[in-house]
């Protein structure tokens, strides 16, 4: 399966509004799903490669792409001025549970280490998220810590799963 990654730039909050507001995408995560005016906002800041909310990290979004240019995914990766960083990835769920995950995300992990020199990448998921932690492992990623009762979903605290890659 051939994919490509694509910078995320503000224009892209309107050709994948559709798919990042499927509400299957968090079942596993604490947040709302976006507004289309806070994925512009969002978008804006990642063309930059700035957080909207941390002025210290660089943050590097991309979304992948089949040759056929059908959207697959957005995959960013965090970098914190201690190089820290850290990856997180949705698939679209016409794409899920076709191992694109781990494809795009390598692709990723392979352009922040070419431009960013940080010795290790982590993944935070959640205990319940089988297929993200499937994904994670078949990067190559450990399990590192687990934090319990980190993280309130739908009402019901479950645990956080810290992976690490190490270079």
């Amino acid at each position: 399966m051939i994919l490509h990654l694509e910078k995320v730039m503000e224009h892209h909050a309107e050709l994948l509004y559709l798919h990042l507001s499927e509400p299957k995408l968090y079942e596993y995560l604490e947040g709302e799903i976006p507004t289309i005016s806070q994925l512009k906002h969002q978008f804006k800041f990642a063309a930059l490669e700035k957080s909207p909310d941390n002025d210290t990290m660089t943050w590097l979004k991309w979304v992948a792409m089949l040759p056929q240019h059908q959207y697959v995914g957005v995959v960013e990766i965090g970098i914190f001025e201690d190089a820290y960083a850290e990856i997180g990835f949705m698939t679209f769920v016409d794409f899920q549970n076709q191992g694109l995950a781990s494809v795009y995300c390598s692709l990723a992990i392979a352009q922040a280490r070419n431009r960013f020199d940080f010795p290790a990448l982590y993944a935070s998921v959640n205990e319940h998220n089988q297929a993200s932690r499937k994904v994670i492992e078949k990067l190559g990623f450990t399990l590192h810590t687990i934090n319990k009762d980190a993280e309130l979903i739908k009402g019901k605290l479950s645990d956080e799963l810290i992976y690490r890659l190490s270079f």
